[in-house]
């Protein structure tokens, strides 16, 4: 099964590892977030186009979407309609 992420990116359900819901970060705590994660050696991917709403985990790479995390869960079908 494949899942929407915003924009133009879609990947696979397997890949992902975390959704992370990043809505509530402040714009400084969001920055420190991902220096600490460039600085451990992880690539960022930033589709969001402004400030994300979440953070998905996938083996390769970050990927900060526009989109909700409680919508990827329930697209992904982990939340029941």
């Amino acid at each position: 099964m494949f899942l929407h992420l915003g924009g133009k990116q879609i990947i696979n359900t397997n890949e992902v590892i975390l959704v992370e819901n990043v809505e509530k970060m402040t714009w400084t705590a969001l920055e420190e977030w991902k220096a600490q994660k460039k600085k451990a050696g992880q690539e960022i991917m930033d589709i969001a186009e402004g400030k994300p709403k979440s953070a998905i985990y996938t083996e390769q790479k970050i990927i900060l979407s526009p989109i909700s995390s409680y919508t990827l869960k329930k697209r992904a079908g982990q939340i029941p309609d």
